[in-house]
This record gives structure tokens, sequence and C-alpha cells, in this order.
């Protein structure tokens, strides 16, 4: 298939991220968080920080605030367990799983590794959110890998998708078999991020490897391939 003039795509490789090392949390981060800041690389529309986080066992954070975020977080191995004063109750998310944190005008919650053996795996997405108005909540979600074979299988939308987000974002689930490919055709002004959770893709002639992330900004196609067989995330971001 001609895809025309490659697309200008900003590919961040696994090793390029920003390591923090603070004993009990391990974390690689893709825009400026916390102490960390990079004048250049802040945010990518209303996605404000995406972090790859690792907890000792036993280890986590206690209770805490946060304000007017949707927080998406997916744990690639171990189980996190969850408590917030909103349900007042401890839930366990498990590997392959998702839980979204709206934390609206106000909520306060810890996040620790449950287990007292083994280290927790995460990655975490921070959205703004399209109304600083709303009330805090939480969802948790299973998602059945299979409805993603193929395809892009939307796990998160605005008005649809397996469970809202409060933000104008579409948030997909790939698992793409060898030799496999799709295309996403962005509306225009939309953008377009991609994170590789494992394997090897070519998108438009770019190389993505396990834990590289590529963004545009340009409403072009995208002819992803899976060299390999590959799991990735797409988000498409107002």
């Amino acid at each position: 298939m001609d895809i025309g003039v490659l697309l200008v795509l900003n590919i961040v490789t696994s090793d390029q991220r920003h390591y923090v090392d603070r004993d009990w949390l391990k974390g690689y981060l893709t825009f400026s968080f916390q102490d960390y800041y990079d004048e250049e690389n802040n945010d990518f529309g209303n996605l404000l920080v995406f972090n790859e986080e690792i907890l000792s066992p036993g280890k986590g954070f206690n209770m805490h605030p946060t304000h007017y975020m949707e927080v998406i977080t997916y744990v690639l191995d171990g189980e996190l367990a969850h408590f917030d004063n909103v349900s007042n109750q401890t839930t366990h998310v498990s590997a392959g799983e998702f839980q979204i944190l709206h934390a609206g005008d106000g909520i306060e919650h810890s996040e620790k590794n449950a287990s007292k053996e083994y280290p927790l795996k995460f990655l975490q997405f921070w959205f703004s959110p399209n109304n600083y108005e709303n009330k805090a909540g939480y969802d948790k979600l299973s998602v059945d890998k299979e409805k993603a074979a193929n395809c892009l299988y939307k796990i998160f939308g605005k008005d649809d998708g397996l469970c809202h987000i409060r933000q104008d974002v579409s948030f997909y689930l790939s698992v793409l078999d060898s030799g496999k490919s799709l295309e996403y055709n962005p509306s225009e002004g939309r953008k377009t991020f991609v994170f590789l959770l494992d394997g090897k893709l070519d998108i438009n002639r770019h190389i993505l490897n396990s834990k590289d992330s590529a963004r545009t900004k340009d409403s072009e196609k995208l002819l992803i391939k899976a060299l390999e067989k590959s799991e990735f995330f797409l988000i498409d971001i107002n």
C-alpha cells in the first residue's frame, strides 16, 4: 500500500524515557512529572502524564488527594490494591485489568502493591477532564483480549467504549498477529498516541519495539503492521 509522504512521527524509545529510582518505587516517565521537568515535553494534548511504574513488595502510595484528573491505570504484572474515600472499600486490580479514577472535585485514595513477595508493574495515563465540576468516581474494568485480535478495540471513550472517560478521548487496545496490519484514520485536528506493550510494529515505515511510543499531530492515515505478534494501545486525543 502506498502511504505517500512519511508522517512526522515523534518516537520515544523505551530507553529514552526519564528513569526515576526511589528505592521502593521505580518509574519510566514519558512526560514532565513532579521533580522531572522537560519544557519541550510537558504533555500531548489532554494527555498530561504517562508513566510506567514498579512498586516493591508491600509498598505503595498512602492516602493522598487528587483533583480534576482522569487517571487510567493498567496493571502489567502483579496485583494493585486501591482504596478511596468515595467507595470506602479496597479493590484489587490484577494483571491485564484497568482502573479509572475520576478525581472530579476531589478524592482521597491509596494505591499499594498487594503482594508481600513480588513487585507490581503498571502503567498510568493522566488526562485533563472535560468539566471541572464533576463529582469523583471510580471504575474497574476487565477486558477480553480476544476481542482486540487484529482490530482496534475501544476500551474508553467519551460516549462509548467499555467504560466512559470524562474527556474527548478514544482509547483502543489491539493485539495484532505477525504479518497482520490495520489502518487508522484520525479526524481533522486530532492527535494520535501509540504505546507498544510488547512486540514490534511498523507504523508508516517507522519501527517501534517493545515499550516504545509514537505520537503525531498529523490528521493523516496510519498504516500499522505487526512485524511480530504485538500488543499496543492507540489513543485518539483532542
